[in-house]
């Protein structure tokens, strides 16, 4: 009996463990602080069997806390018609208190393309769990199989998924009996939990209780802070291409051999148009400038992604004859038409986007998203071109490929360069206001003329409709009320990057008035600063991508029977992370007008977490300051 007794509480025990394990209510504070959900358990075994043949499993237990958390369940794989074939896909999902509330097989995912309406064929695909939480907390449970022929790409170690979600447990394991060539690098592997057992040719990662990171404004890109280990295997396949390489020299001549080469002929007539069109010119800069105008005119963007489309170039006379092209193919296709008149360029391969990701320089891998063209020795700097766009200048890249690391593809070989940074100095933006005060409105008229950085972040308005840039100009004077756009004026000098605006317009007034006494705001535009608020326990550094640099002048015409009775004193501040000058006087060239000027620089930069209070406190001095008052007092 006691045998019997001790069996059967043995037996309970284990079954309300296995029970329990899914229940929220047993996750310890430290995970679920600042956490929108908690990465329960997950394990990532990569089998390469042999350099075309790979499998990897899945088991991936995700307990959302929130509808903030959701996005973070990554029930899904993708597959393709060839390479990457899901061989088994399910998913459990369970309640707060641990209890089975549905079971997906592998015939229930929803499947659907894995790429936007911009391409026009793809047989990329994604599988997906659709499920719709009635109530938070809930777990789920994925696992999946998937088998790819390209060994390329070798998924990294990458415990933590970004900010707000935190790691119970997790392990990463590759395992390689074909005993192929690998390397790996890690990097920010001492700030967790951590068992490792790797050898020459095998890597095993264990991690247990990672809290989540909180967001912390102006910190740097969560990536650059968080553990990760990146894998590429020295012999390896691409859809069915085979290849060798351990640095990037050697990487960039592969790609060169497998997926550049010989993929730039021009026909003979469209040889003998670029080559009429760029007759008169008079150097290979400005050649390259008409030949960069004549695609853009001539092709538009779309993508084409079947097979190893994903990666090579469609021929440079396929885009010729179709008028469109994806990345790869529009730059092949200007690199084509440039070679047709001597010019040299370079493939390069880059991350896009706003964040300013790198080709990692220390670690040579199928990298990058998105191509541009560089072109060597036309100019006193290299030449740089984004070849998808239609609008954007000769020579101007902007915030989606600035300063970063880039692999430029050569016959001899593979070299990483860094794209243009545009400093403080050149992403400016000048305005200048002319404002008209009367009792119940004002009239106001602006010149503004943006470069740089800002440039690309403006020149769009003009091609807008006048519904949405009506729009667009209430939300930028947000601070005014019952606006009304009189004239809207736009000259985009694509020879220098330079967009002007000029505006005039009318509003309620914004002034308030204190018996014979105006209180008049001098903050008519407001400054391109943010309130943070106050963090004595900053964890991470400060990060400034872009600098930029305001010049605002406002002019306010006084109204009739005013005069000036106070002003702000002139104000200038200089620190590390920028400067601030703000002066108000009397027009002395034009009486009864009063004169301010406003400048503002940020600096990109880089700074310790100690230093936040002081960059609080520049940001929120600034945003005072700008909201001075002069004070105007009626005559008599």
């Amino acid at each position: 009996m006691k045998s019997f007794l001790l069996g059967f509480m043995l037996l309970s025990g284990i079954l309300g463990y296995a029970q329990d394990s899914y229940q929220s209510i047993i996750l310890k504070k430290e995970l679920t602080e600042h956490a929108n959900a908690v990465i329960r358990d997950e394990t990532i075994l990569i089998e390469v069997e042999d350099v075309d043949k790979m499998t990897v499993t899945t088991k991936r237990v995700v307990t959302v806390l929130n509808k903030y958390g959701d996005r973070y369940v990554h029930a899904y794989d993708f597959y393709d018609d060839g390479d990457a074939k899901i061989k088994s896909q399910s998913a459990y999902v369970y309640d707060n208190k641990g209890t089975e509330i549905k079971k997906y097989k592998q015939r229930d995912f929803k499947d659907q393309s894995a790429v936007g309406s911009s391409n026009l064929y793809s047989d990329n695909r994604v599988s997906y769990l659709d499920y719709s939480p009635m109530s938070y907390p809930y777990t789920v449970v994925y696992e999946s199989e998937v088998q790819m022929s390209t060994t390329v790409f070798i998924q990294p170690f990458q415990p933590v998924d970004g900010y707000f979600v935190s790691m119970e447990s997790g392990s990463y394991q590759l395992k390689n009996p074909k005993h192929i060539p690998l390397r790996y690098l890690e990097s920010n592997l001492d700030s967790i939990k951590l068992e490792k057992n790797n050898t020459q040719f095998e890597l095993s990662y264990k991690v247990s209780h990672i809290p989540a990171y909180k967001y912390e404004p102006y910190s740097p890109q969560i990536s650059d802070m968080t553990p990760k280990v990146k894998v590429a295997l020295d012999r390896f396949s691409l859809m069915g291409v085979e290849g060798t390489a351990n640095n990037w020299k050697e990487f960039g001549k592969w790609q060169y051999e497998n997926l550049i080469k010989g993929r730039d002929a021009l026909n003979a007539v469209t040889k003998a148009e670029i080559s009429e069109l760029v007759k008169d010119a008079e150097s290979d800069y400005e050649k390259a400038k008409l030949i960069y105008e004549y695609m853009q005119g001539k092709t538009r963007y779309i993508s084409v992604q079947l097979g190893i489309g994903g990666w090579e170039p469609i021929l440079a006379t396929e885009v010729d004859r179709l008028g469109y092209g994806d990345c790869k193919g529009l730059t092949n296709y200007m690199k084509a038409l440039l070679a047709s008149q001597g010019i040299q360029s370079n493939y390069a391969v880059v991350y896009a986007g706003e964040e300013q990701k790198d080709i990692d320089p220390e670690f040579a891998s199928m990298q990058g998203n998105h191509v541009i063209l560089n072109v060597p020795g036309i100019a006193e700097n290299d030449v740089w071109l984004e070849c998808t766009s239609q609008s954007l200048p000769f020579n101007y890249l902007g915030d989606f490929t600035d300063n970063r690391h880039v692999l430029l593809i050569k016959e001899e070989g593979g070299e990483i360069v860094k794209t243009p940074n545009y400093e403080c100095a050149i992403n400016l933006e000048e305005t200048l206001c002319d404002i008209g005060l009367s009792e119940d409105i004002f009239t106001a008229s602006i010149k503004k003329q943006s470069k740089g950085i800002s440039y690309g972040n403006n020149y769009h308005i003009q091609t807008q409709k006048e519904k949405d840039k009506n729009l667009y100009y209430k939300e930028v004077f947000g601070n005014l009320q019952g606006i009304h756009f009189d004239n809207l004026k736009f000259e985009n000098d694509k020879e220098h990057a330079s967009f002007s605006e000029e505006l005039v317009f009318s509003g309620k007034k914004f002034y308030t008035t204190a018996g014979k006494r105006i209180l008049l705001p001098l903050n008519f535009i407001e400054p391109e600063i943010d309130i943070v608020s106050r963090n004595e326990n900053r964890l991470y550094p400060i990060e400034i991508l872009r600098g930029f640099t305001n010049k605002d002048q406002f002019n306010f015409k006084i109204p009739e029977g005013y005069a000036v009775e106070a002003l702000p004193e002139a104000i200038s501040i200089d620190t590390d992370f920028g400067s601030f000058k703000l002066s108000v006087k009397e027009s002395n060239e034009h009486p009864g007008t009063l004169v301010v000027k406003r400048s503002l620089s940020v600096n990109q930069g880089h700074w310790p977490a100690d230093k936040y209070e002081d960059f609080r406190a520049f940001l929120n001095k600034i945003n005072m300051l700008s909201n001075q008052k002069a004070v105007l007092v009626k005559n008599g």
